[in-house]
């Protein structure tokens, strides 16, 4: 991620001369989320109400709880040689000055990376809080809208760094083409000996059945490929998606879309 931001920063990056790559959300509210998205790609875990920044000279600067902290403890100090990061800093949750400290050393980072005020924040737009930042659920703003604050107080010029996040992640190394690959063979053979002879039964039968019963069907088939008689342990197999199915002649292709 940081190599294309380095050497693609006025184009897919928006000209950022830095991230702030937050962690707005977790799986079970949004699994659409990019955010929720690039912290599996980076971590293996969602890490909800985290922020990240990363500079172009190549300094990670992780704010988050203790615990998160702990989990990310094993980063620090592990740059890879020859790599363009050249370490990682963990900054705890401060709750007695209500991160006050930890803000303004961000700040002073992302100002310092750049040499005066005009610092462009790479951040992902469509995540943006502007002011009506989620709350933690006493009434107070959680710790990525309260940084949303600090830089529009600041009057830093965020810019929407999507498209370079997205192009990054369309590259893909020999495993995830594997996995791909085996996936889409799966995809396949639940389609053509689970899905179909499903639809032809309810049609043929002129059974009254929802969408969102076929759909989780379909889901049970993929979470536990034995139901079509396939040989592939459930506990390699996990759905990334519920099911959608639609008819009628309008459809939604996005990947939020809901059954019909």
């Amino acid at each position: 991620i940081h190599s294309h931001f380095k050497q693609h920063r006025s184009s897919a990056w928006g000209g950022a001369t830095c991230l702030s790559l937050n962690g707005t959300g977790n799986e079970d509210e949004n699994p659409y989320l990019k955010s929720v998205v690039l912290y599996h790609y980076l971590f293996g875990y969602e890490l909800p109400d985290t922020i990240l920044i990363l500079t172009e000279s190549g300094m990670c600067y992780i704010l988050s709880t203790k615990r998160k902290c702990e989990f990310l403890n094993s980063a620090v100090g592990k740059a890879p040689p020859g790599g363009s990061i050249l370490g990682v800093t963990l900054l705890q949750k401060n709750k007695n000055d209500g991160n006050e400290e930890n803000f303004s050393k961000l700040m002073k980072e992302i100002q310092l990376d750049q040499g005066d005020d005009n610092s462009k924040v790479g951040v992902i737009m469509k995540e943006v809080s502007k002011g009506k930042g989620d709350t933690n659920g006493k009434g107070k703003k959680n710790l990525v809208s309260s940084w949303e604050d600090i830089l529009q107080k600041d009057k830093v010029d965020m810019v929407d760094v999507a498209p370079g996040i997205s192009l990054v992640m369309s590259l893909k190394d020999e495993l995830e083409i594997d996995m791909m690959r085996k996936s889409s063979v799966l995809s396949n053979k639940v389609l053509k000996h689970g899905f179909v002879p499903r639809i032809e039964e309810v049609i043929d039968n002129e059974m009254s059945v929802t969408h969102e019963q076929i759909a989780s069907e379909v889901d049970g088939m993929i979470e536990d490929p034995s139901k079509i008689n396939l040989k592939v342990p459930k506990e390699h197999v996990e759905s990334c998606y519920f099911p959608i199915l639609q008819s009628g002649g309008t459809y939604d292709l996005k990947l939020n879309a809901q059954s019909s």
